[in-house]
């Protein structure tokens, strides 16, 4: 199955030599649960789409430094692209960033949270999960970085993960048994090892300090990581089945 990755903003510049760019980090992460899978990149943030949803059997949009919000001339571009893939039931995963964008693309919102920098691990709680998740877990934990969420989802979203400061955590777009494109706000990506570098990175720089440091305290609590990863791959050949 080939997985296109959208990089929809660079890794930080002083761990991407370790850790590469999305795209390696979404290969590196699935590739264990599926050697089967093949990966390509395409550097969204940079205005190079792929020219048709054909050209990968299911897309996962990446998390990015920008906004949603913010005037780039290659959001709406990409925003275009993620509703000719939903045209063309090409499968669709959204991650952080992703999320967002696949929310505000298909007619709901994102916005800053009004409280700033949610940061951590964070547990969410299943809300009403459909008969093909079933065994999905009911208080998944999952690394959390981000100042923005969806706070309304379009009106064919059904939400399926919440937290108390993340109402939107995950969404399943269209007939829930069987939709079309599937977002989470949370980094199953980040391992631990990444998630501390970037909070350390980033401390009392963009990141508060204080929550910085509740976030770098509370790393190493068991994550759900393997299940996320069995999800958005299971997803994805539910889908090209």
């Amino acid at each position: 199955m080939r997985i296109g990755v959208l990089n929809c903003g660079p890794v930080a510049r002083a761990i991407a030599p370790k850790y590469g760019e999305y795209d390696r980090v979404f290969r590196e992460w699935l590739g264990p649960h599926d050697p089967s899978l093949e990966f390509t990149g395409w550097d969204a943030h940079l205005g190079r789409l792929p020219a048709s949803p054909a050209e990968a059997d299911g897309w996962i949009l990446s998390g990015s430094k920008y906004g949603v919000y913010e005037d780039h001339n290659w959001i709406e571009p990409l925003k275009a692209f993620i509703r000719d893939a939903r045209d063309a039931k090409s499968p669709m995963i959204g991650v952080c960033f992703g999320h967002q964008v696949m929310a505000e693309a298909l007619g709901g919102r994102a916005e800053k949270w009004k409280n700033g920098w949610n940061l951590g691990p964070k547990t969410y709680r299943a809300n009403g999960l459909p008969a093909w998740m079933a065994d999905a877990p009911q208080t998944p934990a999952l690394h959390a970085i981000h100042q923005d969420q969806v706070t309304i989802p379009p009106s064919d979203a059904t939400t399926i993960y919440a937290h108390d400061d993340c109402a939107h955590a995950a969404l399943l777009y269209g007939d829930p048994e069987a939709p079309y494109g599937i977002s989470i706000q949370p980094h199953p990506e980040f391992s631990d090892e990444f998630a501390g570098s970037l909070l350390d990175l980033r401390r009392g720089i963009s990141f508060p300090e204080d929550r910085t440091d509740a976030a770098s305290a509370a790393i190493g609590q068991p994550l759900a990581r393997d299940w996320a990863a069995d999800w958005f791959i299971g997803y994805l050949k539910r889908r090209n089945a």
